[in-house]
This record gives C-alpha cells, sequence and structure tokens, in this order.
C-alpha cells in the first residue's frame, strides 16, 4: 500500500505526503489482505476501526432475517468502508462488505484517527463533509425504494447502466424477486417504454414519461 493512493482519497486532502506518512506508520494500524469472495465485515460486526479500501472492488448488501439480500452498492478503491458508523453510539457494521476481486483494507486505529483530526481540522471537516455526502446517498437510495414503483427504479437503472447482466445481481440490488423482475422486463417492453436489443436495453423517453 502506498501513501499516494490514500492521498486520492477526499479525507487527505490538504496534507502532505510526509504527514499522512508519518501518522500511519507512528499508530498501530493494520494492513490486510483478502482474496476475492471473501467477507471483510459481517452485518452486525461491532466496527471498532476505521476501515480503508486501499486496492481492490467489493459489494456492500444488507440481508433481512428471512434472507433476503439487498445489494447497496460496488465500491471501488480507494474508498472508506462505513466511515459514518465508527462514532455512532451503536458502531456496527449496516452491511456485509463482500470483495469482488483480490482486496487490501488499511484498517486504522479508531483513537489515533480521532487525534489525528484534531491535530489536523481540515482531515475533520474532510471526514465531516465525506459522511454528511453519505446520508445524502442514503437518503436517496431510501426515497427510490419507499417511493418509487420497482418500474421506475428499473428504468433508471437501465438508464444509468445501458442494459441488464445479470438479472440475479440487479435483483438484489432493486431489492426484489428475481421472477418480480422478469415480469417488470416483460411489461415494459410490452408497453414500449424499453426496447430489448441482446444484452442492451434501450428507453423510449415517450412511452416511459409516466414512470419519472
Amino acid at each position: 500500500m502506498e501513501p499516494h493512493i490514500l492521498l486520492q482519497m477526499p479525507l487527505f486532502r490538504g496534507i502532505t505526503e510526509e504527514t499522512l506518512l508519518k501518522f500511519i506508520l507512528l499508530h498501530q494500524h493494520t494492513l490486510k489482505s483478502y482474496k476475492s469472495g471473501e467477507f471483510i465485515a459481517m452485518q452486525g460486526d461491532i466496527y471498532r476501526s476505521l476501515y480503508i479500501l486501499c486496492n481492490g472492488t467489493v459489494r456492500t448488501q444488507m440481508v433481512s432475517a428471512e434472507g433476503k439480500q439487498l445489494t447497496i452498492e460496488t465500491l471501488r478503491a480507494p474508498k472508506l468502508l462505513a466511515p459514518a458508523f465508527i462514532f455512532a453510539s451503536e458502531n456496527r457494521f449496516p452491511v456485509n462488505i463482500e470483495t469482488l476481486e483480490t482486496s487490501e483494507v488499511l484498517i486504522l486505529n479508531k483513537d489515533a484517527f480521532l487525534e489525528f483530526m484534531h491535530q489536523y481540522p481540515i482531515i475533520m471537516q474532510n471526514f465531516l463533509k465525506l459522511i454528511s455526502d453519505r446520508s445524502l446517498f442514503l437518503s436517496k437510495k431510501l426515497n427510490e425504494f419507499a417511493l418509487q414503483s420497482l418500474k421506475s427504479r428499473l428504468l433508471n437503472y437501465v438508464k444509468m447502466h445501458g442494459g441488464i447482466g445479470s438479472q440475479q445481481e440487479v435483483a438484489h440490488i432493486l431489492g426484489v424477486a428475481r421472477p418480480s423482475l422478469a415480469r417488470a422486463i416483460s411489461e415494459l417492453s410490452n408497453e414500449g417504454c424499453i426496447q430489448i436489443e441482446g444484452k442492451e436495453m434501450f428507453i423510449d423517453e415517450e412511452n416511459s414519461k409516466k414512470y419519472f
């Protein structure tokens, strides 16, 4: 893990590589490697340190008591993992974090990081902005699931990604069963809202207006 990777992150903007390297070397931090398909953390685990994805890609998922999975997002390094929960009164991981490829995670000592923020207020400002942005993202995500229909969420997904690869994966992302997703695709196609050509989907803006 090279310090310049961390300096690419919004969290460490405004400090020098020398300052960051000194912070990393002077404290008991841990760098852990994970193979593809391993879990960095499980939903409900105690969150005692700040986790930074330095290399690789991970998927975050919520799992209900019945085993229903909801994919929240895919994260690519460098990225903080669940930063808003490290100082929470109930500081537990809200999601499963699974690697999608070989990955490295830097685990920063919580108390040392807090001291570092007091020493360098720019880091504290950066951190507050990051967790505020995360709250905004989660608020928009909640709005999608609470207020939008499945067809609306599906059309938004197609607009962003240009199609659907694995229906099972997209079903997890949208929080529905695979048959429900397949039925929504079929109905949107019959309504003329989407056109399917191989693995690509094209949205008919005029016909799909009612869903936006």
